[in-house]
């Protein structure tokens, strides 16, 4: 009998039939392909010791200038910082309530461990976060039970309930002390596409009175996006605001909103996505107009200075808030007018505001002033606006202000009815709306930037399925993928059917990408079609031009930068991967075996007239890097795969294979041989008229690549007939 070398093309091919991909691979999971031949995929490991709420839909990793590694996650619910293993929470507060709005407002019933606040004005909605300082016991509940972060419920109107661990040993209506301080944190979103049915879900009066509301009204979920800027994290909730991050070494700042930095100015008022260009200024994707309203202050009694700080006296209570914006004329000397911010608190009668330069005069004439308001522009799903650059500082993220003096500006893309992602390439911007590609380049004129549509006959599944590599930009559509280097491509792709027959539109939004530039792969994780999570993964190996594919729960990815390998996250957790070579579990728990397997597509001799029978297989499987003691016991292992030789008479029929008694085994149920270092040679007894083979790992520390596998095959006969 003659030894074959059985050699199969790179890439999993299934939008071909099992026998029609002769001579290639058909399924497998958690494999990837090094030079053509296929191995199992590197295993990961925990960051973070202690959860995160929500789940993640940004992720973001980079290095500060004091040697620092910092990742941002953003959730559903939180906003997080991880530094090391430490996770901390970052979320900006919304509102904060003190004394008198807060006196006493806190009712007890004897033997329950609910709580209910009364508080005008709140505005918060079941599942937000609040954290009450300041309280007293109240009814039998320890003041340290109740001082503390809690979820909400039960939400009606001015009231709201948070649960405790101790019951009230008595009934109070009114209570906790006058000294209660209570700060709600941004609202929480969905995790997910969420659909509501009847009364009070979606728009008002989208039927008739009385009519039923069965079609369902679809919540987003909401998504963050996060890009760094110098130390710090500039980042926007998809349709809200803009928000900051501070960088300080202990970690301990809250994101705050991006109007209220000094000297921010007509920042958009809500935003679906904000990112950096290469030219530094900061973008913001389908958002608010630009827009300035003015109306007559109150009466000015005086003004008064203290070196460069200008204290303005009114007649009546002026309405101010800290960071507002005022527009001075009449005043003498020079230096007093223009427009000018409120720096500090005001109290109702007198705000500050700072001078530019000290006059050395106390001498002023009252004048006038009038207020500004930025805040009134329509939102429009397809403008583009960007913040200045200070061609000596640098990007002034929180400057929006269209001036002759600056490059703050804005344009609008023609094509689509909203942007619905784009991504930073060496030169350019891409632009995506629902239809429309558009390329949007720093000019380095008064213009600023300028557009230009590249192709009218695109789709986008969602805001994060963009990657790009070498100044190539590769994305998932709705029923194919793309390419964009210079022009648009369909991305021939031997998995689309496969893809995209078994997908969940639904979740599009979700569906996230990313980048392995260690083995040259863009990777995209996405919903099957019964799954409302993203629980597969499709490979794109850009330097070998072939496709993979796999079974993994990931919400976000990042590449590998200033942390040496790549991050991402789910349930949770945020994993390192390409760390060790197996599940790794959360910090107490043991690491799981990663079930990987290949398979090849049928194969036959000739036209498949004759049956095959195989006798040994001859394996070439490398185990470098694998473990040689259990990672739980420590007891000495050898790493080892099992390999199966599969058979079946006809396409359609199952697989099955005999044992040297000629007994019929089935496909699924068999044990397979084993293979490992030691192993020079495999003894089967396979008979059929196409034959499949595959290697498969489930063991702990494992590592395994394939190679040039030779199996001794033959023909046997015409026996049961031809086709």
């Amino acid at each position: 009998m003659a030894l074959k070398k059985i050699v199969f093309a790179p890439g999993i091919n299934r939008d071909r039939t099992n026998y029609s991909s002769t001579g290639g691979w058909y399924s497998g999971d958690k494999i990837r392909f090094r030079q053509g031949y296929p191995e199992k995929i590197g295993g990961w490991t925990t960051v973070n010791f202690d959860p995160y709420i929500g789940e993640a839909s940004s992720l973001i990793s980079y290095g500060t200038t004091d040697n620092q590694s910092v990742v941002g996650i953003g959730t559903n619910q939180k906003i997080y910082v991880l530094v090391g293993t430490n996770l901390y929470d970052t979320t900006p507060i919304r509102a904060t309530f003190t004394s008198p709005d807060t006196d006493n407002c806190i009712d007890t019933t004897s033997g329950s461990t609910t709580l209910t606040f009364t508080i005008s004005g709140h505005g918060g909605i079941d599942g937000d976060y609040v954290t009450i300082s300041g309280a007293v016991d109240v009814g039998g509940v320890p003041a340290g039970e109740i001082n503390a972060e809690h979820t909400i419920s039960n939400v009606t109107g001015t009231t709201f309930e948070i649960t405790v661990t101790t019951a009230a040993t008595s009934t109070v209506s009114g209570g906790g002390g006058a000294s209660i301080v209570t700060a709600f944190q941004i609202s929480v979103g969905y995790s997910g596409t969420t659909f509501g049915y009847g009364w009070g879900a979606g728009v008002w009066s989208r039927g008739t009175w009385g009519s039923s509301a069965t079609t369902p009204v679809a919540f987003p979920a909401r998504i963050i996006y996060q890009d760094k800027f110098n130390n710090d994290i500039i980042y926007n909730l998809q349709a809200g605001g803009i928000y900051y991050w501070e960088y300080n070494n202990s970690i301990s700042n809250r994101g705050i909103l991006l109007n209220t930095l000094v000297n921010s100015r007509a920042v958009p008022q809500q935003v679906n996505r904000t990112l950096f260009a290469p030219s530094g200024h900061l973008l913001a994707l389908a958002c608010t107009e630009y827009s300035e309203t003015y109306t007559a202050g109150e009466t000015i009694s005086s003004i008064t200075r203290t070196g460069t700080t200008a204290t303005v006296t009114t007649a009546a209570g002026h309405g101010l808030d800290l960071y507002d914006w005022v527009v001075f004329s009449g005043q003498a000397p020079q230096v007093y007018q223009g427009e000018y911010q409120v720096t500090s608190v005001p109290t109702s009668t007198t705000f500050t505001y700072t001078l530019p330069y000290d006059p050395g005069s106390d001498a002023t004439t009252v004048g006038t002033y009038k207020n500004v308001d930025y805040s009134g522009g329509a939102y429009d799903p397809l403008l583009i606006r960007w913040a200045n650059v200070n061609p000596n500082s640098g990007p002034q993220p929180e400057e929006w202000k269209p001036e002759i003096t600056n490059n703050a500006g804005f344009l609008r893309v023609k094509q689509g009815s909203e942007i619905i992602s784009a991504i930073r390439t060496r030169q350019e911007v891409l632009i995506f709306t629902d239809t429309a590609l558009t390329t949007l380049q720093f000019l380095g004129t008064d213009e600023v930037f300028g557009s230009q549509e590249i192709s009218t006959a695109i789709n986008v599944m969602g805001p994060n399925v963009t990657a790009e590599v070498n100044n190539s930009v590769y994305w998932m559509g709705n029923d194919k993928f793309f390419m964009y280097d210079g022009r648009v491509n369909t991305l021939p792709c031997t998995l689309k059917q496969y893809v995209f027959e078994d997908i969940n539109r639904e979740q599009g939004f979700l569906f996230t990408s990313g980048i392995n530039s260690e083995f040259n792969e863009i990777i995209w994780f996405y919903a099957s079609a019964g799954s409302n999570v993203l629980n597969r993964y499709v490979i794109y190996n850009f330097m070998e031009n072939i496709w993979y594919y796999g079974t993994l729960a990931r919400t976000t990815w990042v590449d590998s930068g200033d942390i040496k390998f790549p991050l991402s996250t789910n349930g949770g957790y945020v994993y390192r991967h390409e760390d060790g070579k197996d599940d790794g579990q959360p910090a107490g728990e043991d690491p799981l075996p990663i079930e990987a397997y290949i398979q090849s597509a049928d194969m036959t001799i000739e036209d498949g007239d004759n049956f095959i029978l195989t006798k040994r297989v001859i394996p070439d499987v490398n185990f470098t890097n694998s473990a040689t003691k259990d990672p739980v016991t420590g007891a000495t292992v050898t790493p080892e795969v099992e390999m199966t030789v599969g058979v079946r008479n006809f396409p359609g029929a199952s697989n099955n294979m005999t044992d040297v008694e000629g007994t019929t085994l089935s496909r699924d149920v068999i044990t397979t041989a084993t293979i490992n270092t030691y192993t020079n040679q495999v003894f089967v007894r396979a008979r059929g008229r196409q034959m499949n083979f595959m290697i498969a790992s489930d063991t702990l520390g494992v590592q395994w690549e394939l190679g040039s596998t030779r199996i001794d095959f033959k023909p046997d006969g015409r026996r049961g007939g031809a086709f």
